[in-house]
């Protein structure tokens, strides 16, 4: 079964952009969202993010390190606070325990104030080519936003940072052997 995830976004206003999560925000997702936001943020670093969570199941803890970084990213540097609507009670629960609820600005699913006809432009991030090294750094650097946030969650992340940083070694391992066959064939 493929995974029918995706992110959209919507551009309502010069200084706005709406993002929407279909299905769950996840380790897959979350480096197009960032990406999108970074493009966004260089177009117009005035530009206030709307995530909107109506129709999105679950984040991991990679997802939710991103809307750490840009969040507080958004906050250091003085812009709007990233928003985030419809966010069910759980994922309310879940921002709330890791701390981002203390940055970000939450509102739950009654209190949405997204209009469904004025955002109805929405169109798919784009999601370029990957490579593991990059997805596994990009997990890091999520995980570390969500231990720099609170030293509590350094206890609930040590052992997912240990494993992607082993993994890391692992991927640089691979393709230090494909290196060497490459010069030697030369």
């Amino acid at each position: 079964m493929k995974d029918e995830t995706q992110i959209l976004y919507a551009c309502p206003t010069d200084d706005c952009v709406v993002l929407r999560v279909m299905g769950r925000g996840t380790f897959l997702n979350s480096m197009p969202l960032k990406r999108t936001i970074e493009r966004m943020q260089g177009r117009n670093p005035k530009t206030a993010f709307v995530l909107d969570l109506e129709q999105c199941d679950t984040m991991d803890s990679t997802f939710m390190g991103v809307l750490a970084g840009v969040g507080l990213g958004q906050r250091r540097e003085g812009k709007p606070s990233l928003t985030l609507v419809n966010v069910c009670e759980r994922a309310q629960k879940l921002l709330q325990t890791l701390g981002l609820s203390h940055f970000l600005e939450v509102r739950p699913r009654s209190d949405s104030p997204l209009s469904t006809e004025a955002l109805a432009s929405f169109i798919p991030t784009e999601d370029g080519p990957v490579s593991r090294r990059q997805q596994i750094l990009h997990m890091i650097e999520a995980h570390e936003e969500l231990i720099n946030l609170d030293s509590r969650n350094s206890v609930q992340f040590e052992n997912v940072l240990k494993y992607l940083e082993d993994s890391l070694e692992r991927a640089a391992g691979a393709e230090q052997p494909a290196v060497a066959t490459a010069s030697q064939r030369q």
